[in-house]
């Protein structure tokens, strides 16, 4: 017996080990990222909030750097603002009571507790320009202090609210990313999701009026208490790109552990909410074993008022409310799943290179169904689904407009949300499935595994991910690849 017990300790004490390993692993790295702390109170009646935010950043470029800039995402949900969040199609949808707005303003920076003049840039003053004091040397840090405060629009959207949820994303100043010797300050736009960000720490408070208000949130949440008259929920992230929440009066919360990763469901109305989390449950265990580790000790699901079928951010992705079809709702849980390997641990630019998330997250979808054959969706039935409807897409629009740009580029580049959407999404399944085809399955797997692992916590680039299937299969494939994007691969 005692033999027994001893083996039984010594295995114990491995997988605490290698638990601890992995634990280990992200707070080393996250030892030289940059740190948001940030604390908001949010009055849930008016829907309006003050907030602060406190930045430890590092540099990491190679330059020297003399001033910082953030994008102000909000500010384009103002009323001046004449671009629209969404397509004009989508307005009745994204504002079900009439058009609103938001209020967004920032009050106040200090730069090391000196107060700074408050300058903007870009069409929409969406981007805060910070002057540093001094130039900011490679692995040197500056703390800067941001005040801002905010109105939601009533707007079931990123950020916004519904009748259910309040979604917090995209709602603070974040830096913008710095390659090639400049910020990029690529402008929102309502294709896609045009955002681009580096690798960072989070620590959030969220401090509410009432304590009927249940917080979902990025990362781990560490603590809910009363503190001076508010009831608050802290969340504490580790090595991740963004954060957001959503918050509401009305969620269940259910949760199940696989692979000592807590995966939770929010949600308001479901007769199904054991599937669906079971849903989030296999598709973290499949893209694990396909790609990568989730290396994250949570993982959230919830279920939002939300204009389009789902969005992803760090350790949370929203499903919308929308989704009637319980098949179309898991599958959108499993897409967003999908989009912790491809946008949140192997990060890009979204904005300009949208099909190399995209694209390859709905592939990795296929993957799933592949090897999850409980949820009777087959491969042959996924193809040839996705290039019915494309080849459908193009003889409608080039009969309408006589000729079609099918070229994979820029989410700014499109005219139409289909147009979007069939070229990024539909045809980049048909791109990977016809890579897929020439490599061998063997190859492919092994191609995405080295992309991920080559990648992961960095912001990628096409490049990298051709460099990793032509590692794998030997053969050049810049050919493949520029064919497509460029849309010179005629589908039939």
């Amino acid at each position: 017996m005692k033999k027994y017990i001893s083996i039984l300790l010594i295995l114990i004490i491995g997988l605490a080990c290698v638990a601890c390993k992995k634990k280990d692993n992200i707070n080393e790295i996250s030892k030289n990222l940059s740190n948001y702390e940030i604390s908001l109170d949010l009055n849930t009646e008016t829907k309006s909030s003050t907030a602060i935010l406190n930045l430890d950043y590092i540099n990491k470029t190679n330059d020297a750097l003399s001033e910082l800039k953030f994008h102000l995402y909000p500010q384009f949900f103002k009323e001046d603002a004449t671009k629209l969040v969404v397509s004009s199609t989508k307005l009745n949808d994204a504002y079900p009571n009439g058009m609103s707005y938001a209020e967004f303003e920032v009050d106040r920076v200090k730069i090391e507790n000196k107060d700074v003049n408050v300058q903007y840039s870009g069409n929409y003053n969406d981007i805060l320009v910070v002057k540093l004091f001094n130039n900011l040397m490679l692995n040197n840090r500056v703390n800067i202090s941001i005040e801002f405060n905010f109105t939601l629009p009533n707007c079931e959207h990123r950020f916004g609210y519904g009748d259910n949820t309040i979604n917090l994303a995209n709602f603070y100043p974040i830096v913008c990313v710095y390659e090639n010797g400049e910020f990029d300050e690529s402008e929102y736009n309502p294709n896609g999701d045009p955002f681009y960000s580096d690798m960072a720490n989070y620590e959030v408070k969220v401090n509410l009026d009432n304590n009927k208000f249940v917080v979902a949130g990025t990362g781990e949440k560490t603590d809910v208490k009363k503190v001076d008259g508010k009831y608050q929920t802290s969340f504490k992230a580790n090595l991740v790109r963004d954060f957001a929440l959503v918050i509401s009066d009305k969620f269940n919360v259910i949760s199940k552990k696989t692979n000592n990763i807590n995966v939770e469901y929010y949600y308001f109305s479901d007769e199904n909410a054991n599937k669906s989390l079971q849903a989030g449950v296999d598709a973290i265990k499949t893209f694990s074993n396909l790609f990568g580790e989730y290396p994250y000790s949570s993982f959230s699901i919830v279920k939002t008022d939300f204009i389009y079928g789902g969005m992803e951010y760090p350790n949370l992705i929203m499903v919308s409310a929308d989704i009637d079809n319980i098949d179309d709702y898991m599958n959108v849980i499993i897409h967003e799943t999908a989009h912790q390997w491809w946008y949140a641990m192997v990060g890009n630019d979204e904005y300009t290179y949208p099909w190399l998330d995209e694209a390859l997250t709905e592939y990795s979808c296929l993957l799933f169904y592949d090897n999850n054959k409980g949820y009777n969706l087959t491969h042959s039935q996924m193809i040839n689904a996705s290039k019915s409807n494309y080849t459908l897409f193009v003889t409608v629009y080039q009969d309408v407009l006589g000729n079609l740009d099918t070229s994979m580029r820029a989410v700014n580049e499109y005219a139409t949300e289909p147009e979007y959407t069939y070229c990024i999404y539909v045809k980049g399944v048909l791109m990977f499935e016809s890579l897929y085809q020439l490599i061998g399955e063997k190859n492919f797997i092994s191609g995405l595994k080295t992309y991920f692992n080559e990648n992961k916590y960095t912001n990628a680039n096409p490049n990298d991910l051709i460099t990793a299937f032509e590692k794998e299969c030997g053969n050049e494939l810049d050919n493949f690849f520029d064919s497509w994007i460029e849309g010179k691969v005629i589908i039939r």
